[in-house]
């Protein structure tokens, strides 16, 4: 019986990563600090960047270019083409059968934000009615309205997180839906604290993924989450968490 040693485990490990060529996969993102947007050079950056730069690398496969688009057409190019990957995207039920999924990047709330000054506070899903709420288009947060029963006339749509939120801040809307942390980065780019916006209302929390085109190979993808599982757990990744989630 040949006995396997930690070197000569972790040397098969490497090498099942870099078996599978990823192929001309499309990586698109969007601007959603702290898990993806651009730096002062306009180069892709964030813990989902970082972590995908990491899953490469764990797999053999040379840096691909990444691009950054408004969140509703990266979405659609997912949903229409062959061969693309679209992060990090929240995993819903209403989602699940559209895409074939890597996860998690990470698990994260998905929110109303109000004005301080305003002290909105919901004891309900039905009070959210009452209000005008910013939101980005086709993201989970306004899925999880509309699932709610809030009338689609009720929202007001953006293109960009930094849309939803300066609709917010002007007064243009009442609430911002958004995910947590992503609200709160952007408020804060934007020259806002975000203590004067606290969380109005929990719609759900949801795991933040890489999505996949459904005529992308299991393989692949299958390959793909055992990298990700694989960096998730290493100290490469608690550096990564403890750069952009600081305050986690």
């Amino acid at each position: 019986m040949r006995t396997w040693h930690l070197p000569h485990l972790l040397l098969l490990l490497w090498a099942t990563f870099a078996q599978a060529d990823p192929g001309k996969l499309e990586y698109l993102s969007e601007i959603s600090p702290p898990f993806n947007f651009s730096d002062q050079q306009g180069m892709p950056t964030g813990l989902s960047v970082e972590l995908m730069q990491l899953i490469w690398k764990a797999r053999g496969v040379s840096p691909q270019p990444i691009r950054i688009l408004p969140w509703a057409r990266g979405y659609n190019l997912l949903q229409q083409k062959p061969n693309v990957v679209l992060f990090a995207t929240a995993r819903t039920p209403q989602r699940e059968a559209l895409f074939k999924w890597a996860c998690p990047i990470d698990h994260s709330e998905f929110v109303l934000l109000g004005r301080k000054a305003d002290n909105i506070t919901l004891g309900s899903e039905a009070e959210i009615s009452r209000y005008k709420v910013g939101v980005v288009r086709s993201t989970v947060s306004k899925q999880l309205l509309l699932e709610r029963g809030i009338d689609e006339h009720q929202l007001m749509l953006a293109n960009r997180l930094t849309q939803a939120a300066k609709m917010l801040t002007s007064g243009r809307a009442d609430l911002f839906a958004t995910n947590k942390l992503a609200g709160y980065q952007t408020l804060q780019q934007l020259g806002f604290k975000p203590d004067d916006f606290p969380v109005a209302f929990v719609l759900d929390a949801r795991p933040l993924c890489y999505a996949f085109s459904r005529q992308v190979p299991d393989s692949e993808v299958a390959l793909f989450q055992q990298a990700l599982t694989h960096v998730v757990a290493s100290a490469d990744f608690s550096a990564l968490q403890a750069k952009y989630l600081p305050l986690r």
